[in-house]
């Protein structure tokens, strides 16, 4: 048979018919996946991401007032790591009615079982397990003036069981954990772990502005 009878004939449709479904259901077959895979992403982002938007500003020079960040969930305190920015809620709490805020951005400094304390502005901390003070490396603290840090310090505090410590980096301009001193907690005892509703990422500090531009 000559090539021109063979495409004419029943052989030949069929074939073509086939190759022509079988593309078809590549097709769908892709799109779905592509449609399974935005949805798992979108749910994965909601169920681990959230966005906080920065009200005060205690963490200068790190965050400014009015920036808008993502922000991590926590559920288990032990994930939580020295120098974190965290979010902790305080809606709970009666004595914070105040803040005009359910929830305060901080940096995490010193966790279970650590004690703390700081003298003309250098912070030390002697962790669970030790018996040494050792001097933190804070790159991020922020003091208006040098007499500002000379003047900061605050006597020891014990970070009992389920309890953290947290300062801003704007160490002469911040209502954190400190209750002994002036502009210190809203409370008179440290928060505790469980407060901790959220951390936000390096990358997502770094990053502010344009994830700020895609996000919200």
């Amino acid at each position: 048979m000559r090539r021109k009878e063979l495409r004419d004939g029943e052989l030949y449709e069929s074939r073509f018919q086939f190759k022509e479904r079988r593309a078809t259901y590549r097709f769908y077959t892709v799109i779905l996946w592509l449609v399974f895979a935005v949805f798992a992403f979108r749910v994965y982002w909601t169920n681990t991401f959230g966005g906080v938007e920065v009200d005060g500003s205690s963490m200068r020079n790190t965050l400014q007032n009015g920036e808008k960040l993502l922000m991590k969930y926590v559920d288990d305190a032990d994930d939580l790591d020295y120098g974190d920015i965290i979010v902790v809620y305080v809606g709970d709490y009666e004595e914070c009615k105040s803040v005009g805020s359910d929830y305060l951005i901080k940096r995490l400094i010193a966790k279970e079982g650590d004690r703390v304390r700081c003298k003309d502005g250098q912070v030390e901390i002697c962790y669970y397990g030790t018996s040494e003070f050792i001097p933190l490396d804070e790159p991020y603290a922020y003091y208006a003036t040098p007499e500002g840090k000379a003047v900061y310090d605050f006597d020891e505090y014990f970070v009992d069981v389920g309890e953290i410590f947290f300062l801003g980096d704007n160490r002469n301009n911040s209502c954190d954990s400190r209750f002994n001193e002036p502009n210190g907690s809203h409370l008179s005892y440290l928060y505790k772990s469980d407060d901790v509703f959220g951390v936000v990422p390096e990358w997502a500090v770094k990053h502010q502005s344009i994830l700020a531009k895609i996000f919200f």
